[in-house]
């Protein structure tokens, strides 16, 4: 196990989806909108939670994709289902889902001045929605999205300039996730990694140097 209060580390890292917080119910009610509005099948939170990991185009080219209408393209189909995910991101009496034990472990960093920062694959006009509730758990030093870096996780493109911004080494940060796509950048930069278990797609391999139940383990006692 990292031992995190005693060696804290330059900067932490942190994918947004299935690490920090749970957003399948959002992501699930913005995909079987469509899927009923056609008058086909939802999706089970199950098939949505596969689905996640690479980004909202491979989101909807594995669980849309048969609803695809003979005059439409992929990339209408994925801008239908982003306007969809930004109205209900918009709405601020939905529950951003904190995950258990996240509150806790970001808390630890703010006291330690730990700079903390945010890789994700959720595009930047959903994730502009979230900010006013994700500042909450803040600050952030950077919020890094796929238009941002000019291309997504596990590309370390976004993850190497989150470095770069921060002024740490890649030996002194931490990259959580809790997908093979996190763990994946985090190795192609040179980074540790921290494993989330449940969460969303694909878990291993690549494996994380650590898995944890909750984040909060990093720093228990």
């Amino acid at each position: 196990m990292m031992d995190l209060r005693t060696h804290p580390p330059g900067c932490v890292i942190f994918d947004l989806d299935g690490t920090l917080i749970d957003s399948i119910d959002d992501i699930s009610d913005s995909v079987n909108s469509i899927r009923t509005q056609r008058g086909a099948e939802p999706c089970s939170r199950e098939q949505v939670r596969g689905a996640v990991g690479h980004g909202a185009r491979v989101l909807c080219d594995k669980i849309l994709s048969d609803i695809l209408q003979p005059d439409e393209s992929m990339e209408q189909l994925f801008h239908q289902f982003r306007e969809n995910y930004i109205q209900i991101a918009r709405d601020p009496s939905r529950d951003i889902g904190w995950l258990p034990g996240t509150i806790e472990f970001l808390d630890h960093l703010r006291a330690a001045r730990v700079p903390m920062a945010i890789l994700t694959n959720k595009p930047r006009s959903v994730t502009d929605q979230l900010m006013p509730r994700l500042d909450l758990q803040g600050p952030w030093k950077a919020v890094i999205c796929p238009e941002d870096a000019g291309t997504p996780k596990p590309d370390p493109a976004g993850l190497l300039s989150i470095l770069h911004s921060l002024d740490c080494e890649a030996e002194d940060a931490i990259m959580v996730g809790d997908s093979a796509v996190d763990f994946a950048t985090g190795i192609a930069a040179g980074v540790r990694t921290v494993g989330r278990r449940d969460g969303y797609g694909t878990a291993s391999p690549p494996e994380p140097d650590v898995w944890v139940d909750q984040l909060v383990e990093l720093i228990a006692q």
